[in-house]
C-alpha cells in the first residue's frame, strides 16, 4: 500500500465510520458496509493495473480481499427481489478485476453496482453532517 493510500484510507476510515452509523438505523447491516466497499475498490482499483499488467501488486491483492469481504455482505443482506442481481454484480466485478479489466471499466461497474445497491436497500450516501472546511483546511495548505 503507498503512503498516499494509507493516508486515503487514514481518512477515510473515520468517515465511513460515521456515515455507517446514521445510514445503519434505516438500511439493512451490511449495506452500508457493501456500498463502502464498492466505492472503495471503484476509486482504489484504476491506478492498480494498466493495459492489462499490475501496476501495484499489493493493491491489486488488496482489491481481490475486498471482494471477498463484498460478497460475504452481499450474499447476507435481507432477500429482497434485487439481491440476486447485486450478487451477479459483484462476482461480475470480481471477474473483471481478476482479468484485469482497465480500470475506467472496473470504476464505471463499481458505480453502477454501488448505484443498485444504495436504491435497492435504502442505502443514503449523504454524509450525516456538513463537513466544516476550515477544519480541513490544514490537511490541504
Amino acid at each position: 500500500m503507498t503512503a498516499r493510500s494509507r493516508f486515503l484510507a487514514w481518512l477515510i476510515v473515520p468517515v465511513f465510520a460515521l456515515c455507517s452509523l446514521a445510514v445503519s438505523a434505516n438500511s439493512p447491516e451490511g449495506a452500508s458496509q457493501a456500498l463502502h466497499l464498492i466505492d472503495y475498490i471503484g476509486a482504489d482499483y484504476p491506478p492498480t493495473v494498466e493495459d492489462g499488467k499490475v501496476i501495484d501488486d499489493t493493491e491489486y491483492r488488496e482489491q481481490l480481499e475486498f471482494l471477498t469481504v463484498l460478497k460475504g455482505l452481499v450474499a447476507d443482506l435481507p432477500q429482497r427481489p434485487e439481491r440476486a442481481e447485486l450478487v451477479q454484480g459483484v462476482s461480475a466485478l470480481q471477474s473483471a478485476i481478476e482479468q484485469r479489466t482497465d480500470g475506467a471499466s472496473v470504476a464505471r461497474e463499481a458505480r453502477q453496482l454501488g448505484a443498485r445497491l444504495a436504491l435497492a436497500y435504502e442505502v443514503s450516501q449523504a454524509p450525516v453532517i456538513t463537513p466544516d472546511p476550515t477544519r480541513g483546511a490544514p490537511l490541504f495548505a
